[in-house]
């Protein structure tokens, strides 16, 4: 599996959950504040592998390496 890096705020928003909304990462899972935000019992905020919306590669959070110098990346 190929290792990605997030740089810019486009590559940042490239990962999707399994309903298709957009993920964050996190220490060391993903985040969807959609489906944290649902009133769907099933839904599950907390993603082990996140879609690539790029490439349909799914990504555990250990294969995406962040770039803190870019501003306004990170937020979930």
């Amino acid at each position: 599996m190929s290792k990605l890096t997030i740089e810019t705020q486009e590559n940042s928003w490239r990962h999707r959950c399994p309903n298709g909304h957009k993920v964050a990462p996190t220490n060391d899972h993903w985040y969807c504040r959609h489906c944290a935000n649902s009133w769907d019992d099933d839904a599950e905020p907390e993603i082990e592998k996140a879609i690539d919306e790029k490439t349909g590669e799914r990504l555990r959070r250990e294969d995406v390496e962040l770039d803190f110098e870019v501003k306004g990346v990170y937020y979930a």
